[in-house]
């Protein structure tokens, strides 16, 4: 990544009026234009070199918008008519904000346009921070005196480019479906969270989504290769509700290749019904486009999150804290917590968290926690002496403590289930099994946050775990809200995001952690509410490092939850393999022995040994940290199979580095199938080739002096014995 560009913080929206309106949108060399002509905006074009796509007065570089059947760069259907056309351009304005946290500055735009089909307006907000990554969305008012059911809502659609020629950029006998490469996450299931794959690109329409028709644990995310021209679309939705993105890879004549894409919402219809007056915002996009690698994108998409997605405080000036707690799994009496907290101290540990089932009578967690959600009080044969006690020890270890709470939902053993059972959600299916609490009705929404707030101030926590366990058919809802009977997504959704948007704002030194039954709610809008988000519930030896890899992609690594010595993780690899792969997100830790039992020393030693380098040589950089997928795609399909290996083979290389080249960390991990290769040549990505380094081998403990130059051209020979085994290098400038 050339380093006078990714310095750069240029941010410009140039509008053009007239018979046809141009707005072009510059923001660090990423240029996208959108235009609006005969009663339709539409998309006009990218450019990844900075230059507007009219730098040629006479002679402009724009797409022809009749090569595309939908050119339009949004859509919206209302009572079942589509209004990708017959608009009236009604404003242009722009003006200079700020971003919450930051304050680094930010220019947001809003083009108005009026329906002539509908009585309804749409405001299309675009905000640019100087990353090559923009933020849209559409704001959709109805301006009749009747309701309009919305049954469509797609933020961003339309052409992406046209390459005139592509043959002649193919060696060999051309393919069309080579063009193009689509990486995303490949699997929705349970525990197969951030499972990345390159698709390539078929001639055809290809669509994937989550939450709607696939199950919940997909990221929103993906990335777009030209494999023939070097440019690389990245793209995130922040929305937890039901979604589907489209591509379209189109020829013209077999001459000419046409590329469009539309990115929507999806559930049951209408997705919303506007009241006279009432209005609602799309799900925010966030997109650009470069010219570089998958790294680029990467780093790009995650400073963008930084800077404008992810506005929660730090808690006391931290980020990243290495976090220790118990489940239900194991007897959560005071002894056995007591023996927790001296455990997570002993590892470096920074907090202590009692997971579900603390409400639970004892010997009841595992079978009762689910169905007891919504009485949020300690039980007195668990805790004798009530919170207070367990509390207050692991402050005295210098640990924060906190409690997890599945705030959403009521079991159906709670009181509140027996006294509010109206605030249950009305599901499409499965009307007998849900729990989930409307959080679209206002009142039920008032009751959860007032508990919320109840636990936190009188149970004095430093630290909050939100969880949702809930199945995808329990998920798709419906509300009546008056004038008829709407899918519940984006009601719920406004509630709930505006609830903990003002909660962590009132505690902002209360740690805010996301959970969704594992990764079920990892999308950027839900997450920029909470200090970091639990990515997945699988964390076994190898699949837990391919989670690790993909979501890392996604989200930057200091929210990225990783888990060390629970739920089964230590079961297969080497504790090296284990620990290592925490340190690559954000450190979680568990138990090592039983209670009663003796501890292991260097089994603990190991332990802290790794938290102490991600303290020391990791979290000081964490806010301006450079992530480095050297082996992006670890899950491969069996030959001839189109269903996904289990577990991730072969070698996966990690790298996590200071933006100014001085530090870094690299992880080398054997995964399943590894093969008989014992030496592996790692070729560092974060170094300057003008520095000297001291790189120290983890495993051996040696240390060496060598140049960033010498590493850029010849590597670093590694050795490894065996699968599941892993080495840390850690280098530091001189």
């Amino acid at each position: 990544m050339n380093q006078i560009i990714e310095k750069a913080n240029f941010r410009n929206i140039h509008f053009i009026d007239g018979d046809q309106k141009f707005i072009c949108y510059r923001t660090g060399m990423t240029v996208y234009e959108e235009t609006f002509r005969h009663g339709r905006y539409m998309s006009a074009g990218w450019n990844t070199a900075g230059y507007m796509l009219n730098v040629l007065d006479d002679m402009p570089t724009r797409l022809d918008n009749n090569k595309f059947r939908e050119p339009q760069s949004f859509d919206i259907e209302a009572d079942g008519v589509s209004l990708s056309w017959d608009w009236d351009f009604a404003g242009f304005e722009q003006f200079e904000e700020t971003a919450e946290k930051t304050n680094e500055p930010l220019t947001h735009a809003i083009v108005t346009l009026k329906s002539t089909v509908k009585d309804l307006t749409a405001k299309v907000h675009t905000i640019l921070d100087g990353t090559p990554i923009f933020t849209r969305w559409i704001e959709v008012i109805n301006n009749s005196d009747k309701p309009i059911n919305i049954n469509v809502a797609a933020p961003m659609c339309g052409g992406i480019e046209v390459v005139e020629g592509w043959k002649d950029y193919m060696k060999g006998a051309p393919k069309r479906n080579k063009i193009y490469s689509l990486g995303y996450m490949d699997q929705t299931a349970w525990g197969h969270e951030g499972y990345f794959k390159w698709q390539d690109l078929p001639a055809a329409e290809y669509s994937f989504g989550g939450k709607y028709m696939n199950e919940r644990y997909r990221q929103p995310f993906f990335m777009i290769r030209n494999n023939l021209l070097g440019t690389m679309m990245v793209a995130q939705m922040g929305w937890t509700g039901g979604y589907k993105f489209s591509f379209f890879n189109d020829h013209e004549e077999s001459a000419n290749a046409r590329l469009s894409f539309r990115m929507e919402m999806a559930s049951q219809k209408p997705i919303i019904i506007l009241s006279q007056n009432e209005s609602f915002e799309t799900p925010k996009v966030h997109i650009g486009m470069i010219n570089g690698d998958l790294d680029d994108a990467v780093n790009h998409m995650h400073k963008h999150i930084r800077k404008t997605v992810f506005t929660a405080p730090d808690v006391l000036g931290r980020i990243g804290w290495v976090e220790g707690g118990m489940g239900p799994e194991r007897i959560m009496d005071v002894k056995a917590t007591k023996h927790f907290i001296d455990t997570i101290a002993a590892v470096g540990g920074e907090t202590m968290i009692i997971d579900a089932g603390w409400s639970c009578p004892l010997g009841t967690a595992v079978q009762e926690w689910w169905g007891r959600t919504g009485d949020w009080y300690p039980d007195s044969e668990r805790y004798p002496n009530g919170i207070a006690e367990v509390r207050d020890y692991a402050h005295s270890k210098g640990l924060m403590f906190g409690l997890w709470m599945d705030i959403e939902r009521l079991g159906n053993k709670s009181k509140a289930f027996k006294e509010h059972s109206e605030w249950i959600s009305k599901p499409y299916k499965n009307e007998n099994s849900n729990s989930q609490i409307n959080m679209a009705d206002p009142e039920a929404a008032a009751w959860v946050e007032a508990e919320l707030i109840r636990v936190i101030e009188e149970y004095q926590c430093d630290l909050f775990r939100l969880d949702y366990n809930l199945g995808t058919d329990d998920l798709l809802n419906r509300y009546d809200n008056g004038y008829g009977t709407e899918n519940a997504y984006v009601r719920y959704y406004q509630n709930t995001n505006a609830m903990y948007h003002r909660l962590k704002r009132r505690f902002p030194n209360v740690i805010f952690e996301n959970c969704a039954g594992g990764g079920g709610r990892t999308d950027i809008e839900f997450v920029s509410n909470f200090t970091h988000t639990w990515v997945s519930d699988w964390n076994v030896a190898p699949r837990s490092l391919a989670i690790t890899n993909g979501m890392t992609m996604a989200l930057p690594p200091e929210v990225v939850d990783r888990l060390l010595s629970g739920m089964n993780c230590h079961t297969r690899a080497s504790l090296d393999f284990q620990v290592r792969n925490t340190i690559f997100g954000r450190p979680t830790t568990n138990d090592y022995n039983c209670v009663g039992s003796e501890m292991n020393p260097a089994q603990i030693a190991l332990v802290k040994h790794t938290f102490d380098i991600y303290k020391e040589h990791i979290r000081p950089y964490i806010r301006e940290s450079k992530y480095f997928h050297h082996t992006p795609e670890l899950i491969n399909g069996y030959e001839g199979a189109e269903i996904a290996v289990e577990q991730p083979q072969g070698t996966a290389i990690l790298e996590r580095a200071s933006e100014d080249c001085k530090h870094g960390v690299i992880g080398i991990f054997k995964l399943a199938d590894a093969g008989d290769e014992e030496f592996i040549t790692v070729y560092p990505k974060g170094i300057d080739s003008s520095m000297k380094y001291d790189v120290t081998f983890d495993n051996s403990g040696a240390k060496v002096e060598i140049s960033g130059f010498e590493m850029i051209n010849n590597g670093l020979k590694i050795r490894l014995p065996g699968t599941l085994t892993s080495e840390l290098i850690i280098y530091e400038a001189k």
